[in-house]
């Protein structure tokens, strides 16, 4: 988010923050800004609609587990089992506990309690020790919540968590495989890969039929992306990780033909971003069916 559009957001909270329904009235205009349409929660009817419905009503703060980095590590062990987890080096509370002289040259740092407080470090000869350590102490102060005001974060403890580097050493970019999945069924998948020097991106069906009806998307991924040896597999996980829930999108990885959990998104572009592909707006909403809500 750059300097105008947080200094926006954080205007736009302030002003809505003293009104009945803050969270909602602050989403409705974020989904207005985004889409130049309203946000219709009664009924819901479209897939991101449905999806903002699930954050008001049913995916609250008894859900933090399964977004926080480091406590999702149980779920997935019981669920699929730990061969499929990224090894980790180490939790944190505090970034002086960190004792980086002992960590490999190449590893990844992430905040456990939202997205996008990441450091990545490839080569660690070439890092300066004193900005990384800022940057983890800023991401520490965050709650993510406030950024999207989805609950499901809000009572997350700040830990950082250190896990070994994931390289495709067989490939010149890693693939990551987002699986949209509703009432515990994979639906389409989302690949997100680096190429030419820009991350780009395109849907798959689950017979790995490229969706092209946001092609002219300037995000778009032209190239065909090869299917995975292994792609049964990762539906079958997808699958079996998702079973609980009414949406989530299993992100999934697969390096050198083994597959890693990547997280579990409840808010894809945090339900405010409707799909490039707008048919699936509508696809996805009629297939998700939401619990009656009851007003005792």
């Amino acid at each position: 988010m750059n300097f105008f559009k947080r200094k926006y957001y954080q205007l736009l909270s302030k002003l809505l923050k003293h009104l009945p329904n803050a969270d909602l009235a602050f989403v409705k205009a974020q989904y207005y800004l985004k889409n130049g349409k309203q946000l219709h929660l009664d009924p819901p009817t479209e897939f991101m609609e449905k999806l903002q419905w699930l954050k008001f009503n049913l995916y609250n703060e008894d859900y933090k587990n399964f977004v926080d980095k480091y406590e999702v590590r149980d779920f997935v062990k019981n669920k699929i089992g730990s061969k499929y987890l990224v090894d980790f080096i180490g939790i944190y509370d505090n970034v002086e506990d960190i004792a980086f002289d002992q960590l490999p040259n190449q590893f990844a740092l992430k905040g456990t309690h939202g997205s996008g407080y990441n450091v990545i470090v490839e080569d660690k000869s070439r890092i300066d020790i004193i900005n990384v350590k800022q940057r983890l102490n800023k991401f520490l102060k965050l709650n993510y919540y406030h950024k999207y005001k989805e609950p499901i974060y809000r009572a997350i403890k700040p830990r950082i968590l250190a896990e070994h580097y994931l390289d495709q050493t067989d490939s010149e970019n890693i693939v990551d495989y987002k699986f949209f999945c509703i009432h515990g069924e994979p639906k389409y998948v989302w690949t997100k890969t680096f190429h030419n020097g820009k991350y780009r991106n395109c849907y798959y069906d689950l017979n790995w039929k490229k969706l092209t009806d946001d092609s002219n998307s300037k995000n778009f991924l032209e190239e065909e992306l090869p299917k995975p040896d292994n792609f049964d597999e990762l539906v079958d996980i997808a699958k079996r990780l998702s079973s609980e829930f009414i949406f989530v999108r299993v992100d999934l990885y697969s390096i050198s033909g083994k597959p890693y959990f990547g997280e579990l998104t409840f808010f894809p572009w945090a339900a405010l971003k409707r799909l490039s592909v707008e048919r699936l707006n509508k696809e996805l909403g009629d297939l998700i069916k939401l619990p009656i809500k009851s007003d005792a």
